[in-house]
């Protein structure tokens, strides 16, 4: 469930991203500013929750590996 809201999450930041990258010429300084910062807080969302569902991966090898 993590990595689905992470990779949903990452997407739809570089979406947003991407819209407000090629739509500058048409929007005020600071709305554009608004727009990109969204996007990029919302891909580092979905990054950290990659990463901790990552990092749950790795423990629970581990886990399995001394079990064995």
């Amino acid at each position: 469930m993590v990595k689905k809201l992470g990779l949903l999450l990452l997407f739809i930041g570089i979406i947003l991203i991407a819209i407000f990258m090629f739509t500058d010429i048409q929007m005020s300084f600071n709305f554009w500013l608004i727009g990109f910062l969204v996007g990029m807080l919302v891909s580092a969302a979905g990054m950290v929750l990659l990463i901790i569902d990552l990092a749950k991966a790795i423990k629970a090898e581990k886990l399995a590996k001394k079990n064995n």
